[in-house]
């Protein structure tokens, strides 16, 4: 009699034990399953955003596959290390193509990390000339160009480089930004080339960015369509 009821106590123990499995396994399963649907909807929401802020527009190729000019100058907008380490990525990446050759980087004043083989920190333009020739660009096919400091940082180098291309004559100019910046650089550069003194184009890096980054970048976007370039443009400032 002991015997059985110490069965039924282990029977009902194993079913106690199964239900409880059960139940957590569901609970899982409609966590993870709520997880996944947020997941999707980020996605959607960051894609939904990307769309309203990117513009790329590439060299066009000949008919052969080549570009019609290798002489091409390219520009580099500022940006943080990480955000600089994706755009030496596409520029190597042109470079190596005969898409560009001669590089303008904005100068950045300031150090970067420490350098073991100078006994020194290296400044932001010896880390970015090495992080170049990392990506295969020769030293003396780069150029640093000094932007004054304003509150609207794109405005600024898209006036400070439209003025220099201008005064070197340069025909062709490639921008590289990274892809969330895009149509902010292009609405800027495009402002102070209103005569097509030269032909702009533009190459966005593999950066991302999250909701946040890309919320503030529409909310930029915006204030420099209807604020800080029709601002500009009524004061006579579009440099043309």
């Amino acid at each position: 009699m002991i015997g059985k009821r110490r069965s039924c106590v282990v029977y009902l123990l194993a079913l106690v034990l199964f239900l409880s499995v059960v139940t957590v396994g569901k609970r899982f399963a409609e966590f993870e399953e709520t997880n996944q649907m947020l997941m999707v909807f980020a996605d959607k929401i960051t894609l939904h955003l990307m769309k309203g802020v990117v513009f790329e527009h590439h060299l066009p190729r000949c008919k052969n596959g080549r570009l019609p000019d290798t002489s091409l100058v390219a520009y580099i907008l500022g940006g943080t290390q990480d955000s600089l380490i994706y755009k030496w990525g596409t520029v190597g990446r042109l470079y190596a193509e005969g898409t560009i050759r001669k590089i303008l980087i904005l100068h950045r004043p300031g150090i970067a990390e420490y350098s073991p083989a100078l006994g020194r920190n290296l400044t932001n333009d010896e880390w970015a000339t090495g992080k170049l020739k990392e990506e295969g660009v020769a030293v003396e096919n780069v150029e640093f160009i000094p932007v004054h400091p304003a509150p609207f940082d794109t405005f600024a180098e898209a006036r400070e480089i439209s003025a220099l291309v201008r005064s070197r004559r340069i025909k062709r100019l490639i921008l590289v930004s990274s892809t969330y910046h895009t149509k902010r650089v292009w609405l800027s550069i495009s402002h102070f080339n209103a005569d097509n003194a030269f032909e702009p184009y533009i190459y966005g890096s593999e950066e991302r960015a999250g909701i946040l980054e890309l919320l503030r970048e529409n909310l930029a976007l915006r204030i420099y369509r209807y604020f800080v370039l029709p601002i500009d443009h009524f004061r006579g400032g579009s440099g043309y």
